[in-house]
């Protein structure tokens, strides 16, 4: 199907169906391997700020020592703080996940690398350094 041309059966573009579904897996995601992930890696330490034990992480890049409730808030690309803070570390796909081009083709293996593929911590500074790179990769490679 051409790009921007609506559907006629569901009356939206492809684009947008793709949109669709993957904001719709990514809370699956989150509440299911990625906590099973998270708590095989964890470990207990003790918290700087308080003394008390804590359950921590660690990023596979720059060994940095984070708590795994622990937030920030983040800086906004115009330099003021995000409202909300943020967990400090990300679950990174070390594989990457297959695009979602072509929805009836790819949307298994989209499936599948997300719920069943290698997984490490970052930090956020470290998996965006990730994210770029592996982006810019996918782009070479077309």
């Amino acid at each position: 199907m051409k790009r921007g041309i609506k559907d006629p059966t569901t009356g939206i573009t492809e684009g947008k169906l793709r949109t669709l579904l993957k904001s719709n897996l990514r809370p699956i995601w989150r509440n299911t391997s990625r906590k099973v992930f998270i708590n095989s890696v964890r470990f207990k330490a003790t918290n700087p700020k308080t003394g008390r034990e804590w359950f921590c992480l660690r990023c596979e890049d720059c060994e940095r020592v984070m708590g795994v409730s622990e937030k920030e808030r983040r800086t906004k690309i115009d330099g003021s703080l995000e409202k909300r803070p943020k967990s400090v570390y990300e679950v990174d796909h070390v594989d990457g996940i297959t695009p979602l081009t072509d929805i009836r083709e790819t949307l298994g293996q989209y499936f599948h690398g997300m719920i069943y593929g290698k997984m490490e911590i970052c930090c956020v500074a470290c998996h965006k350094i990730r994210t770029k790179k592996q982006n810019q990769q996918r782009r070479k490679n077309k």
